[in-house]
């Protein structure tokens, strides 16, 4: 796995993405969240990273971010 970016969220919650390489070659996108002790990790495949990344950035401009 390699390391993407780590980012610090509200309420301070930590967030990181990984390009996750299986042995078959297959890449997905690994979003963990850090909330306290819990950890919750979700595996995303390309299309899936592509529309969601749409979405976080059309909202983001709403925001006037």
């Amino acid at each position: 796995m390699t390391l993407i970016e780590n980012y610090d969220l509200p309420y301070t919650r930590k967030a990181s993405l990984h390009d996750h390489e299986y042995e078959s070659g297959m890449h997905l996108l690994r979003l963990t969240i850090r909330e306290g002790h819990r950890i919750t990790a979700v595996d995303i495949g390309p299309e899936q990273a592509k529309a969601m990344g749409q979405q976080m950035l059309a909202w983001a401009e709403k925001q006037g971010a």
